[in-house]
């Protein structure tokens, strides 16, 4: 348990690596109750030297868009090329019971197993803007423990979902074709923050309608106004 008295162990044990730790770590910096709040802030800023050095990406998407699973195929990938990976996965909170399912770990069942991926279900609270009041935290304790990759999974509710960009390197924005959400998809909002468009599912007899999709979106993204003039979003599939 974390405490006054095993603070610096806990933080050892943190820049070490140690998956216990960290979740445990998550753990008090997400609950209210002041005396955990405020040993939290002391264990972040203790930590935040060994914050910054990793590649954060943020994942949006409709429902449906097959954010998870992913999150899953590209996550091992990245694992396989010698990264350690980070998930921090919201999922939308109940305003009747205010409980949250979070079942995005389950959809990424190899990722899971992976020693060196981290997966954190995270409750969004109610939270505006697709995250959690406290993602960015969680950032910082993913790269405190040495993972150089953390990834954001939104809640997926479409056009509100901007304040993750301001979170992390590369924003990403997946979506499907043939799903009849095109239209919502090029609305100025979230479309106006995404540095990479993703069409998914692009296999079988979807491929001819990925097509379309992807140029549609290329065609669109030309008459909206980027948060960098700089960089020309790409979309891939």
């Amino acid at each position: 348990m974390i405490n006054d008295a095993t603070l610096t162990s806990y933080v050892a044990r943190i820049r070490l690596g140690d998956r216990v730790a960290l979740a445990q770590a998550m753990t008090l910096l997400e609950s209210s109750h002041p005396r955990h709040q405020a040993l939290s802030a002391k264990l972040l800023d203790t930590l935040m030297p060994d914050t910054g050095n990793a590649l954060r990406l943020g994942i949006t998407g409709t429902p449906g868009a097959g954010k998870s699973t992913f999150l899953d195929a590209f996550g091992m990938l990245l694992v396989g090329e010698g990264h350690r990976v980070a998930v921090i996965a919201v999922d939308p909170s109940s305003p009747v019971s205010g409980g949250s399912i979070l079942g995005d770990k389950t959809r990424m069942s190899a990722l899971s197993r992976s020693s060196d991926a981290f997966i954190r279900p995270v409750p969004s609270g109610g939270y505006a803007g697709g995250t959690s009041q406290r993602a960015r935290e969680l950032i910082l304790l993913a790269e405190a423990a040495g993972y150089d990759v953390v990834m954001v999974e939104t809640v997926g509710v479409g056009q509100s979902e901007t304040e993750v960009a301001n979170m992390v390197d590369c924003f990403i924005s997946l979506q499907i074709a043939g799903g009849g959400d095109e239209l919502q998809g090029i609305k100025k909002g979230i479309m106006e923050m995404a540095d990479l468009i993703v069409i998914n599912k692009d296999d079988g007899d979807n491929r001819q309608n990925v097509a379309a999709t992807r140029q549609m979106y290329q065609s669109a993204l030309h008459i909206l106004r980027r948060k960098y003039p700089q960089w020309q979003p790409q979309v891939l599939s």
